[in-house]
């Protein structure tokens, strides 16, 4: 474990520049919003296995891990420093789950050799790779058959509708959806089974 890259990365989150969003009421109101959405609607049984697409801060990723009942989470981000900071905490904290680190562009895989029953993308994740259709339907390709996909957007301007035609074309059913305007701007929450 890397404690001096530890201790960097942890300060560059509360900054100048990150810091008074990652500190922000909006921002913990948004990590409050992720963890209720998927409390609200989402059961983790024994042995299933959950994919989260883009780690960012590795937050999620470390509420997904203890959210395992013997199955193992994915984790795929383009940013290696992402990648490098997650393994990092993990071995820092000693996470006891079974978590597996990707460091890659999402769109570039095509070789998982499992399909999952969880797949998950939350926060600003789609909006980064400046894609939508494409990054959708990846994201749609983890799952498995009745396998459940959680979406949550920031962006503002993605229609409902426009999710609801993509996942229609995908073969995906929209379960629950929640639209919340608590600071000014919309976040999307989406749950979705394949059929």
């Amino acid at each position: 474990m890397d404690k001096d890259f530890l201790l960097k990365v942890y300060g560059s989150g509360y900054d100048s520049d990150a810091g008074p969003w990652n500190l922000s009421l909006q921002n913990k109101y948004l990590e409050y919003m992720f963890a209720k959405f998927f409390e609200e609607n989402f059961i983790v049984e024994k042995n299933m296995c959950i994919c989260n697409i883009g780690i960012g801060a590795g937050y999620w990723d470390r509420y997904l891990s203890y959210k395992l009942k013997g199955g193992y989470l994915t984790s795929i981000d383009i940013n290696e420093l992402a990648c490098r900071q997650l393994k990092e905490c993990l071995i820092n904290e000693g996470n006891p789950n079974d978590i597996r680190v990707i460091n890659s562009d999402v769109m570039m895989i095509d070789d998982l050799d499992e399909s999952f029953d969880i797949v998950t993308m939350v926060g600003s994740s789609r909006l980064e790779s400046g894609l939508y259709k494409t990054i959708l339907e990846k994201v749609f390709s983890f799952v498995k058959k009745d396998g459940v996909v959680y979406y949550q957007s920031l962006d503002r301007k993605e229609t409902k509708e426009d999710f609801e035609d993509l996942c229609n074309a995908n073969k995906m059913k929209i379960e629950k959806y929640l639209a919340d305007n608590t600071y000014g701007f919309t976040a999307q929450y989406w749950k979705v089974t394949k059929y």
